[in-house]
């Protein structure tokens, strides 16, 4: 018998339905059932879920879709701090992905918008009962912005670093940034490159340093830029470290964090080599830019320095400590031990929840999303999930010191969502890049 042939009989169905979680009534997705969770779905939105202003549950409803039966609302918490208030209204979650929904209204000020900059994490701790994987991915976006109360919606999300229900889930943010930008090109005096002796930074100076890149001592051949009131020279020239810096000051609604300018050098003795690289720091409540050329006096003739070209940040962050603890509810699932081999890739672990499907294998960097992927029904539906992948990463196994195993063996973990919720029972079979996984 071939693996393409066994089959789930109804006692071992049985016995894998039982392994759902005891939270909810085991689901029975008939055809009344689905209309009635559209119907509840709707309700649902405008009913339970915590969001106050109209615009943002009707952008919530949206980003839900689907999926609002599986979303666990939020209520009762909120956390303020610099006039910014954060709400955390919903969640999803399985075994593998984390998302949460937050209303972040600023009630003092118009310090807010769609575009802005988002500085937020999710932590909490690892299921104890999966091998521990160094390598995850997270993010945030905002998904709505209400000008009239000055509120955004914004999801912040978690894929790959797996979690028990039942698991108290960290949501913090530190900072929000309108991304409102204005780029501009300016000519610099090119003689100034030259110049030779300048002083570099010292760490008793308060500006963190690092080994490849210690900028210049700010104002040592302070210049004006013609055409420009953003941007000025600060230090320019070869410094201690015998390294070309191109050091700009920031200036006026350019002097945040964010601002960036630098000038394209092309050496004509190896024209595709790519020379600079620059960091940005605050010093006496100054912004600037410090690019570093590893080159010397002597390559000065051989190379051709552009217009300096940058992006100006034109607004402050707003800073603070918003942190706020929730609850996690993972959706069902159903947990399967396949072994098969697809690749360099080892398929030891498959999930199939109401939301998605995960998939963890043992490999040396073998991962399986973003390849051809689709999913069989017991009813012989063909599901097509290679555009559905939602993540598709590598990481190693850490040991207890916290150290990775030195064979270099770690586990991918690949992600797939669903287009809408699904029994998830009712999966047979995954196939991936040609290769069947029996579920059973």
């Amino acid at each position: 018998m071939t693996m393409q042939n066994i089959t789930l009989s109804p006692e071992r169905r049985a016995e894998i339905l039982q392994q759902l979680h005891p939270r909810r009534t085991k689901l029975r997705w008939t055809t009344g059932r689905i209309v009635l969770a559209a119907v509840l779905a709707a309700l649902l939105t405008f009913s339970a879920f915590a969001a106050a202003i109209p615009a943002i549950r009707a952008a919530l409803q949206n980003a839900l879709g689907s999926f609002s039966e599986q979303t666990q609302p939020i209520t009762g918490i909120a956390v303020e701090d610099n006039g910014i208030e954060v709400r955390p209204v919903a969640a999803l979650a399985s075994s593998n992905l984390v998302r949460v929904w937050v209303e972040v209204q600023d009630k003092t000020g118009d310090r807010l918008s769609e575009d802005m900059l988002i500085n937020g994490w999710i932590d909490h701790e690892q299921d104890k009962d999966v091998p521990v994987i160094n390598g995850w991915k997270g993010g945030e976006r905002v998904i709505y912005y209400d000008e009239n109360s000055r509120t955004a919606l914004i999801e912040i999300y978690e894929i790959g670093r797996s979690i028990a229900d039942g698991t108290k889930v960290n949501v913090s943010f530190s900072s929000f940034q309108p991304a409102e930008r204005a780029e501009e090109t300016v000519d610099f005096p090119r003689e100034m490159l030259s110049v030779t002796g300048l002083k570099n930074m010292t760490p008793d100076m308060g500006v963190p340093l690092f080994a490849e890149h210690i900028p210049l001592i700010p104002e040592q051949t302070p210049c004006e830029l013609e055409g420009s009131d953003r941007v000025r020279l600060s230090s320019v020239g070869f410094g201690e470290d015998g390294k070309l810096h191109i050091q700009v000051a920031f200036l006026g609604e350019a002097n945040h964090s964010g601002s960036t300018i630098h000038s394209r050098a092309t050496d004509e003795r190896n024209p595709e080599q790519y020379l600079g690289g620059g960091r940005y720091f605050q010093y006496n409540d100054q912004w600037y830019y410090d690019e570093v050329f590893d080159i010397t006096p002597e390559d000065l003739p051989y190379l051709t320095f552009g217009d300096l070209q940058g992006t100006y940040q034109l607004h402050d962050p707003v800073e603070g400590i918003w942190s706020c603890t929730i609850t996690v509810e993972t959706a069902d699932e159903v947990v399967y031990h396949p072994n098969v081999q697809v690749g360099g890739a080892l398929v030891e672990e498959i999930r199939v929840s109401e939301i998605g499907i995960s998939a963890r294998s043992s490999s040396k960097g073998t991962t399986l999303g973003y390849r051809p992927t689709y999913a069989i029904t017991k009813d012989g539906e063909k599901l097509y999930l290679t555009n559905n992948c939602i993540d598709g990463g590598w990481g190693t196994v850490l040991e207890d010191n916290g150290n990775p195993l030195p064979d270099g063996m770690g586990y991918a973990h690949d992600q797939w969502e669903f287009d809408e919720p699904l029994d998830p029972s009712d999966i047979v079979l995954l196939n991936f890049d040609g290769v069947d996984a029996p579920l059973q």
